[in-house]
């Protein structure tokens, strides 16, 4: 499946696919669903980050490990 979006003034095609029986609508709402929270969740924990140009995966590790830990306890001091 797939849809013709604009994004920025350009008309994109976005490809989408599954195993369910669902028509077309019902999986482009299903996706919409879930990945919006995914990619709003990612920004958030980003801005959790300090800014870094090391390569080093041990070291951007050990750096975003505390921010998701710092995201997880403002998510769940904000629903309390």
């Amino acid at each position: 499946m797939y849809t013709k979006e604009k994004v920025r003034r350009k008309r994109l095609y976005f490809a989408r696919a599954t195993n369910l029986n669902l028509k077309k609508d019902q999986v482009f709402k299903l996706y919409n669903k879930v990945r919006t929270p995914i990619e709003t969740s990612y920004s958030i924990i980003k801005t959790f980050l300090p800014f870094t140009s090391s390569t080093k995966y041990i070291f951007r590790t050990l750096i975003f490990t505390p921010a998701i830990f710092t995201y997880s306890l403002y998510t769940i001091l904000k629903t309390t």
